[in-house]
């Protein structure tokens, strides 16, 4: 016998809410774990550009400066020499350093392939499902224009302000709750840092049934899963190619050397 809709206790026995994982006391359920998503992606971008980019770009600067000025003086031609060998060795570390901090964020070529990453993912948690009822499903994925464009609000940092573009996405998941969970952390493990907002989950209640045996008893055969429409916002982070980030990544010319 199928049962649907309202709760139905067995056996005298109320059924058991499913068990959310609890850190420092807080229950961990899909909504609180977005959020926190949304609050380590957004710190992530903020401090990865305010500590690491942005000090960068400053040092080449710096450097530069000492270059230039070394040249000039060459009192101790040795001393010159070495000194700006130094400077220049440290200058592409710099480089290097923020070059590598930079791949991190979105590019357009990983964009283009955005859409084809996260419904591999989704039908990746299908292996060996043959019910196309049970089958997770990304049902959307849109562009969100409006919302999409450079960061000017100071949401990540006044820092980053103009420094970085913000490319939003409309997404939409069908699946069962484990499904939908192991999506969403498959999503986590994309190369582009990605920023997940607006997490909401909804019940698809024609699923939401319970089978028991002529005897009242749960069905040893298991229970359907309930299946959830999950859907959020997914925002990827690209940085402003301007003249600034052009020249800190540039070789120094044969002149300068």
């Amino acid at each position: 016998m199928t049962v649907g809709g309202d709760f139905i206790p067995v056996d005298g026995r109320e059924a058991e809410a499913p068990a959310y994982p609890k850190v420092f006391g807080l229950t961990i359920t899909p909504t609180v774990g977005a959020i926190l998503l949304t609050l380590l992606g957004a710190l992530g971008a903020y401090l990865l550009w305010a500590n690491i980019v942005q000090n960068t770009v400053e040092r080449n600067r710096e450097l530069k400066a000492d270059i230039a000025s070394k040249e000039q003086q060459l009192i101790n031609q040795d001393e010159a020499q070495r000194q700006i060998a130094d400077a220049k060795t440290e200058l592409q570390q710099a480089q290097q350093l923020q070059a590598d901090v930079r791949s991190l964020f979105a590019t357009e070529d990983s964009l283009n392939t955005l859409l084809l990453d996260i419904n591999e993912r989704v039908q990746s948690v299908n292996a060996g499902i043959t019910d196309p009822a049970k089958r997770a499903t990304l049902s959307k994925f849109d562009l969100n224009a409006e919302e999409s464009g450079p960061i000017t609000d100071s949401s990540l940092g006044s820092e980053v302000n103009s420094k970085l573009e913000r490319r939003v996405y409309d997404v939409e998941i069908k699946g069962s709750f484990p499904q939908t969970q192991s999506i969403i952390r498959n999503i986590e493990r994309l190369q582009p840092l990605l920023v997940v907002t607006d997490f909401q989950s909804n019940l698809d209640q024609s699923t939401q049934k319970i089978v028991l045996d002529n005897r009242g008893r749960l069905a040893p055969a298991g229970q359907p899963d309930t299946q959830i429409t999950t859907g959020f916002k997914l925002s990827a982070l690209v940085p402003v190619e301007t003249t600034e980030a052009t020249e800190a990544t540039a070789t120094p010319t044969p002149a300068a050397q």
